[in-house]
């Protein structure tokens, strides 16, 4: 290290082996000696501005942080870049790290508080409202999988589930939720709606354990009583049945209503003797035991006397007065006593425009030949998005493949699959894409259907026709065989006969020497 001087130009002390001032920049040697000199004062007083660019001056400053500039003599010592980045950052860089330090931890705890105070439910109904229920369900099940008890969420996620169709995931979710809130019946309720249209014996099951859940946490709720009597009759758990409806009249039920109850679980079961006999326990004056005796009368094809106890409901009125029209006029719908019907199923004049009551009512205007009336009942019902809106969307479908408009069956179809995907939904969109030419779609479609149904004798005789026009003989006999097989029993005539012939021609014709005959 060589001996300190004074810098010749800004006076302050340097080592002699420098090549440069590091004060002010200024060559050291110059190819002469330099001697130490007393420093001459500063061209700005301290708190001034540089001459040069504006910027602000401290005391002791000989050189400009920000242009380079000698405040002493004026001169540019060092390149302004150089003065730009060079000392101004390097005296800045503690400080400059602990900002940088300092807006990390600000981003990443605002990163985190914005987590913690995020409501992804409110989000995802936001974005339900907005259309977007794919994406709402989406966070949802990124959501619930995180916070498996956020009960909210779970139920908000069954409502958009059972939107979009997607009904074991729904009941699952209701099923979840009603866990975590048993106090709250709605979603009890939600999850055995759920469950309800889960086709097959699946979906009967997962009934009954959302009611056997729903009873456990409300043993006094009549409502859930009733259904689940019902419910365990129709699968001929005789027992279990008996069991629920004990425990319906421990909770106050009135004892003609679980007498007519246990008559109705027992004609849902097919004990006729035991449904007579249940009955004749209940009042003879109990409208309910009068509506469940022209169920049962229905049930074992004697019409006459069915439509004679449900028409004293409908002239008694009552609470029952509204089911009691509804099968009454079904019942005469079915009889073609469609002048007499059609008033029994008029929502207006039954002064109940319930959706029930629309949809037969359409359907007997359809089945009467008056279709256009029928279209505006349908409308209505898939405009409302009623629980009959699927329904409803493929009665239009078949109106209009009826009168060859295409078109406007496919749109109806469409619409229909907004609110279900019933095994009868696939089937009808299948024809309706075989009348537009595309076999193969048609073809899809039907098998959709079968899935959906495995037993439903319209998408096994489509199949097997759209099979047959294929050139595929052997399925489409097999379907026709099995669509023959599950409408054993049935009225005969129409395309049962048709479809009997047709399958032992094509057998015929397939054996040997078939042909040759």
């Amino acid at each position: 290290m060589g001996a300190k001087i004074n810098c010749s130009i800004c006076g302050k002390p340097v080592d002699s082996d420098m090549e440069n001032c590091p004060h002010c920049g200024s060559p050291v040697k110059v190819g002469r000696p330099i001697v130490p000199v007393t420093p001459s004062p500063p061209l700005v007083a301290s708190g001034a501005q540089c001459p040069s660019c504006g910027a602000a001056v401290q005391d002791g400053d000989i050189v400009c942080v920000r242009c380079g500039v000698n405040l002493l003599t004026g001169q540019q010592v060092v390149k302004k870049d150089a003065a730009a980045s060079g000392p101004a950052v390097r005296s800045n860089t503690p400080m400059l790290l602990l900002g940088l330090a300092a807006a990390v931890l600000l981003v990443v705890g605002g990163v985190a508080l914005f987590m913690f105070l995020r409501d992804p439910v409110n989000e995802a109904r936001t974005m339900a409202r907005s259309g977007d229920l794919l994406g709402a369900t989406g966070l949802l099940q990124k959501h619930t999988a995180s916070f498996p008890d956020d009960a909210q969420a779970f139920a908000l996620l069954g409502r958009l589930q059972l939107q979009t169709q997607q009904y074991p995931d729904a009941a699952s979710s209701f099923d979840t939720a009603s866990s975590l809130r048993p106090s709250d019946k709605e979603l009890g309720y939600l999850a055995v709606l759920a469950a309800g249209r889960i086709p097959g014996e699946t979906g009967m099951q997962r009934q009954i354990a959302a009611l056997q859940r729903l009873v456990e946490h409300h043993p006094d709720d009549q409502r859930a009583l009733r259904m689940l009597a019902l419910a365990q009759g129709a699968t001929g758990a005789e027992e279990a049945s008996g069991r629920t409806l004990e425990q319906l009249s421990s909770a106050g039920g009135d004892p003609g209503e679980v007498a007519t109850y246990r008559g109705v679980t027992s004609a849902l079961r097919g004990d006729f003797a035991s449904a007579h006999g249940a009955l004749d326990g209940a009042p003879p004056d109990s409208a309910d035991a009068q509506l469940a005796r022209g169920y049962l009368a229905g049930l074992e094809g004697e019409t006459m006397k069915a439509a004679a106890r449900l028409d004293a409901v409908v002239s008694a009125g009552g609470p029952v007065d509204s089911e009691a029209r509804t099968r009454l006029g079904l019942l005469q719908m079915a009889q073609g006593n469609f002048d007499q019907a059609l008033p029994l199923l008029r929502p207006v004049d039954a002064g109940r425009p319930s959706d029930g009551a629309r949809f037969f009512y359409g359907l007997c205007l359809q089945t009467a030949g008056l279709e256009d009336e029928a279209l505006q009942e349908y409308e209505r019902l898939v405009s409302g998005e009623s629980r009959y809106a699927e329904d409803a969307a493929i009665q239009m479908a078949i109106i209009y493949l009826k009168r060859d408009q295409v078109d406007r069956a496919a749109e109806s179809t469409r619409q229909g699959r907004k609110f279900g995907s019933s095994a009868r939904l696939f089937t009808v969109e299948g024809q309706v894409a075989a009348r537009q030419g595309d076999e193969s779609a048609a073809q899809d479609l039907f098998r959709k259907a079968l899935q959906a149904d495995p037993d439903y004798p319209a998408a096994h005789l489509e199949s097997g026709l759209t099979y047959i026009r294929r050139g595929v003989l052997s399925e489409g006999v097999r379907s026709l065989r099995r669509y023959l097989e599950l409408v054993e029993g049935g009225v005969p005539g129409g395309r049962i006969n048709e479809v009997d012939l047709l399958v032992k021609q094509l057998e015929q014709a397939a054996s040997p020497g078939g042909a040759r005959s």
